[in-house]
């Protein structure tokens, strides 16, 4: 554990807030790599300032499982924080400081793992992959999951995505959707309201379309009540708009988001929300020509998740955890990619997200003891010769 420990101490020390360069701690991840004399891939972004790292640590054998995380963190501006966010702080059972649960504690069970997994005769291999810039899209998930697949001849079975569920089993995600929606207009004195269309008023106007579309989910009961909320949300995180309250604004823009269940479409819901408006932009612009609404998705569309219980991961990973049930979490992470790649895949890690993204943020001790003891257990099941469809019942 204190091994564990320190590791975590290093990687909250690093400030890679989702959308900066993360090679610091990627590197710093490298270097217990070689320490270890395991054989790595870097996968870099475009301009050479951002990779994730995978490695395979055992036999070149089909039927392996990844274990995943993302080396990026959000940012602690404007939170309330009483500790310092980039510093480990340890006071009684609690281990404090941003990226403790979400999700560097998991990076650190793995990497503290690495002499137990090398030290075992593994007859299947254990996969470790880090992604950067999960925190704004999972920018790197695809990339990474195209490295995966190229550089191992064999094929992994399983994937188990860390993400903090407080080791409990998940394999039941909503997808989502970022949006950004900008309205234009013309400039105009604040009494001739007959002469130009207020941006911001026209931009309250889809907002409400948008909440209404939300009501029709939950007045149909278009529902999945394995998630809280059981229906697709749709949420306004921020509005800006205008310049002074005498002047008809000229722009207005919105930022709104969309998690949705698996049996929702997020293209379907926006193409509908763009069909609505182009209506309204062919009715207006007759008579203010200058009147426009444009919507940007800001990252691509995040999948969900939807592994059944009866699959083979979800048992295997049971067994790990020692628990028979599942769960469904209205949060996204990189499961989906992984899922649509071909893997089974479940989320299961240390710590919660109810700690995740807010001030303060920690970790309790003894859920990096239960994930090391997970880890302890994917290890003896790479030990097992056996299919990997029967090793769940021999852990």
């Amino acid at each position: 554990m204190n091994n564990t420990i320190s590791i975590l101490k290093d990687l909250i020390s690093f400030s890679v807030i989702g959308g900066q360069s993360n090679l610091p701690i990627a590197e710093y991840i490298v270097n217990i790599l070689k320490a270890n004399n395991i054989e790595y891939h870097k996968v870099f972004n475009t301009t050479g300032d951002k990779m994730s790292i995978h490695c395979r640590i055992g036999p070149e054998v089909d039927g392996g499982i990844i274990l995943s995380g993302h080396m990026d963190v959000v940012t602690i501006e404007g939170q309330p924080w009483t500790k310092p966010g980039f510093s480990l702080t340890h006071i009684g059972d609690k281990l404090y400081g941003r990226g403790t649960s979400d999700m560097k504690g998991f990076l650190a069970c793995c990497l503290a793992m690495i002499p137990h997994f090398k030290k075992n005769v593994l007859k299947k291999p254990i996969y470790l992959a880090f992604s950067y810039d999960e925190e704004v899209g999972c920018l790197a998930t695809n990339e990474l999951l195209l490295s995966v697949k190229s550089q191992y001849r064999e094929k992994p079975r399983f994937a188990i995505v860390g993400e903090p569920t407080s080791m409990q089993t998940v394999n039941l995600e909503k997808g989502a959707a970022f949006f950004k929606t900008s309205v234009y207009s013309r400039a105009a004195h604040s009494s001739e309201v007959r002469k130009s269309i207020s941006a911001i008023e026209e931009a309250t106007y889809l907002i409400q379309c948008l909440l209404a579309k939300m009501d029709q989910f939950i007045e149909q009961r278009n529902f999945d009540e394995r998630f809280e909320p059981p229906y697709t949300t749709l949420h306004i995180g921020t509005i800006k708009g205008g310049t002074s309250v005498n002047i008809i604004a000229d722009q207005c823009e919105f930022e709104w988001d969309v998690r949705n269940i698996p049996s929702n479409t997020i293209q379907k819901i926006l193409d509908s929300f763009e069909a609505f408006y182009k209506k309204r932009i062919d009715q207006k612009q007759k008579t203010f020509p200058e009147f426009n609404i444009k919507t940007k998705a800001q990252f691509p569309i995040v999948p969900s998740l939807h592994t059944p219980k009866s699959s083979e991961v979800v048992k295997l990973v049971n067994s790990f955890t020692e628990n028979t049930s599942t769960n469904a979490v209205s949060f996204a992470s990189e499961a989906g990619y992984f899922s649509q790649a071909g893997f089974e895949t479940v989320v299961c890690g240390p710590g919660s997200m109810a700690q995740g993204h807010q001030a303060d943020e920690y970790i309790e001790l003894d859920q990096l003891k239960k994930c090391i003891k997970f880890l302890e257990r994917v290890a003896d099941w790479s030990k097992i010769k056996n299919k990997a469809k029967d090793n769940y019942e021999k852990v």
